[in-house]
């Protein structure tokens, strides 16, 4: 399944630990859900999970991988506005275009 990966998901495939770690889900899914790049279905997914924060953001983090790379930008947007603009940095400096912008 991995084999045909996407950019976008490749690199948080390789983030993925430290993320789910990190990341404010409910606050994120929050935002994509207004921006109507999560359905109703995976922002309650996400809200499931509101006790377990770490399962919260695996969640979130499968569904940005699984959708096409608006669902990606607004993802990195929505890290912003959930003032946890640190991870969108390592997110992006961890992509083949921040590689070459941090040279």
């Amino acid at each position: 399944m991995w084999a045909d990966i996407s950019d976008h998901a490749r690199v948080l495939r390789k983030l993925y630990d430290e993320l789910s770690s990190k990341i404010d889900a409910q606050g994120v899914a929050c935002k994509m859900f207004q921006e109507n790049k999560l359905s109703q279905k995976e922002l309650q997914s996400i809200q499931s999970k509101r006790s377990e924060p770490i399962l919260a953001a695996e969640r979130l983090l499968d569904i940005v991988m699984e959708h096409s790379r608006d669902v990606y930008w607004c993802f990195l947007d929505a890290l912003t506005h959930a003032d946890q603009e640190h991870l969108r940095k390592i997110i992006v400096l961890e992509t083949p275009e921040g590689q070459l912008n941090a040279s």
